[in-house]
């Protein structure tokens, strides 16, 4: 009876489920629409109860290979892989995005990793901080992390890298990373709206960049140039505006904390050495160019510049020592 009852159910209905069958989009979902959707319904759903929610922004870096351990991550690993990245992120917008570290789990090893607010922003009171920074920093790792994905697409198939030139050096040192340890690299980005983004550095990707080392050797090349002048503006968020004679002043920028460790004062005359970095400004097409802090000029310490003097827009002294009657003079 019960059986029969079923069956009639069933068949009543079969017509209509073959039709709404039919309908349905066969097409398979790759894993990363189907998170996406999966954490916008969700937020959806939060939203009914808090409209200003959104899921935190986190950027997942996978690790497979020798090296890559379940869940931990060797110091030695770590040094040669996360500095690039993050000189990749800084070179692929003109906002101070910080990337750390905040947790590793196994499979093999994978790092958590959340943009931070820039260092000036985190400095001050709790007062002069708010709704804008918490939006800012989001929108802005956002921005660097798809121009760095959009990147690393770029040599996975292999394509005209032109517009990518900033962030080749910082792609490049990543490759001779992930080669030392014999590593292949995924990444993953978590938006706050809930979208999620994968992109992934494979062999073929890695044969291109070493390919490029030898046709676009400038771009790989470091340039460090030596600036003499006045100091006119110092910033505890690490910047320092050098004022040459007869030239535009010069923002060089600092490690966190580095420029607290120096004895500088306003008007004092400094030279120092700098290494010269080219990103992408917002928007993609043009480049700015920075200048970062590597370390006070000295005797000892002489850097001659790796570029013809007349494309330099600031002043470039070399120095050498020259032993008269066994007194040393600089000239």
């Amino acid at each position: 009876m019960t059986t029969n009852w079923r069956q009639r159910v069933l068949d009543s209905h079969r017509d209509d489920l073959n039709q709404w069958l039919e309908q349905e989009d066969t097409t398979e979902l790759d894993e990363d629409t189907v998170d996406t959707a999966q954490r916008a319904e969700w937020l959806s759903s939060v939203r009914r109860w808090d409209p200003s929610a959104r899921h935190r922004e986190e950027l997942t870096i996978r690790l497979t290979g020798g090296e890559a351990g379940r869940g931990g991550l060797r110091f030695s690993v770590g040094n040669a892989l996360l500095k690039p990245l993050q000189d990749g992120v800084t070179a692929s917008t003109d906002e101070d995005v910080e990337l750390e570290l905040v947790g590793i789990s196994s499979g093999s090893t994978v790092l958590h990793v959340r943009p931070t607010a820039p260092n000036a922003a985190r400095e001050a009171p709790p007062a002069q901080t708010g709704t804008d920074e918490e939006t800012e920093v989001p929108e802005a790792a956002e921005q660097a992390i798809g121009v760095l994905f959009d990147a690393v697409k770029t040599v996975e198939h292999r394509e005209d890298v032109t517009e990518w030139t900033p962030m080749l050096s910082s792609l490049s040192r990543l490759v001779s990373a992930l080669d030392r340890f014999g590593l292949a690299v995924q990444f993953r980005w978590y938006a706050g709206d809930g979208s999620v983004n994968s992109s992934a550095l494979t062999e073929a990707g890695k044969q291109y960049v070493r390919e490029l080392r030898k046709t676009h050797k400038d771009a790989f090349t470091r340039v460090e140039r030596t600036i003499f002048g006045r100091v006119t503006e110092l910033k505890l968020s690490g910047v320092a505006v050098i004022k040459p004679p007869a030239s535009p002043a010069v923002s060089v920028k600092f490690e966190a904390g580095e420029i607290t460790q120096l004895p500088w004062r306003l008007g004092d005359e400094v030279h120092l050495v700098v290494e010269e970095r080219r990103r992408l400004a917002r928007g993609g097409g043009n480049t700015v160019t920075e200048y970062v802090f590597l370390g006070l000029h000295s005797d000892r310490f002489m850097i001659e510049p790796r570029i013809p003097t007349e494309d330099l827009d600031i002043p470039v002294t070399v120095h050498r020592q020259v032993i008269e009657g066994g007194k040393g003079t600089v000239e």
